[in-house]
This record gives structure tokens, sequence and C-alpha cells, in this order.
């Protein structure tokens, strides 16, 4: 480490070591690099490669929330575990766009911006259908509960409570009380 009163340079020495076991020859490089150069201008295998990301993250999604419902975890919770993987691949396909002093963005990488659009509607269709499943899973228990206790209701000879007119006549005194202050007001 030098200071400020040093004005010493300092040379350091490195080789270059190639520990492959295997060399290429002019061609064989030539060849990887132009099958290189045609993977990453291949608009299909781009598709394939963010429909094979999103199927892979769409079953880890799908395996989260249904161990969550066998664990007993109902409502908000799957939802969210559900989610998340959507707004994180939101997150990172959001990554390969740069404003730079303008409103319009500029494309970092086309390729891996094509795979994280692709990943990330795969996982959101796949969070909707989760999220739509939790939602009938919900209704079907809340109108089972409901059938449960008037079969019980009937099966212990419990009458059903009257109805009665309660939100009704108490919207007519809220009137009536809020008509006859303002005419006592006016009165004044």
């Amino acid at each position: 480490m030098l200071t400020k009163n040093e004005k010493t340079p300092i040379y350091f020495n490195a080789e270059i070591v190639d520990d492959s076991s295997t060399s290429l020859t002019g061609d064989e490089y030539d060849s990887q690099l132009l099958q290189q150069a045609i993977a990453s201008t291949d608009s299909s295998i781009t598709i394939f490669r963010g429909i094979a990301q999103g199927a892979v993250l769409a079953g880890f999604q799908l395996v989260s929330t249904q161990s969550l419902y066998l664990a007993g975890c109902v409502g908000l919770f799957p939802a969210v575990v559900a989610g998340l993987p959507v707004g994180a691949s939101v997150a990172a396909t959001l990554c390969y766009l740069r404003f730079e002093n303008s409103l319009i963005p500029k494309i970092t990488n086309r390729q891996k911006l094509a795979i994280g659009v692709t990943r990330t509607a795969i996982l959101a269709a796949s969070s909707y259908k989760l999220t739509g499943d939790a939602q009938q899973m919900d209704s079907i228990a809340r109108g089972s509960f409901q059938v449960f206790t008037q079969q019980v209701r009937e099966f212990e000879g419990i009458e059903q409570p009257s109805q009665n007119h309660f939100g009704f006549l108490l919207g007519f005194w809220v009137c009536a009380a809020l008509a006859l202050f303002l005419f006592l007001r006016k009165k004044r």
C-alpha cells in the first residue's frame, strides 16, 4: 500500500493459465460463436425459454399454494403467496428497461425482456387461476356452513328468527329527527 509520500510504482507479474482439457480449433470456435449468435437472435428459442421458465415457476407457485391449503391456511395468505412470483417477475422484467432522460424507455436486452414478459404472463395466468379457485373454495365453504347450521336448527327444532324491519325503521326515525331539527332551527 502506498502512502501519499511514496512515489515508487509497484509492478505485478501474472501468467495466463488454461486448465481446460479441450482445445478448440479456429473452425470449432467459429461454429460455437455462430450457434450462440443464432440462439440469441432466434425468437422461437426465446419464447420457448420464457415458456419453460414460466412453467417451472408456475409449478412452484402451484405447489406452494396447494401445500398452504393442505396445511389449513385459507383467505388472503395463499393469494399473496400466489401473487409474489408475479410481482418478482415484473420487477425482474423491468430491469431490462432504462429511462435515460425521457419517458420512453430503452430496451437493454431484447431477448431477456421477451423471456421476462412471457414468464410474467404465464405466472399471472397461474395466479389468476389459483386466486379464482380460492374464491370458489371460500364460497363453497360459506354455503356449506349455512346449510349445516340450518340442518342443525331443523334437527334441534330451533325456529328461525322473525324478520323485522329494523333498518327501515331506523332510517325513517333518523330522517324524521333530521327534519324536526331543521324545522325547529328554522323557527328561531
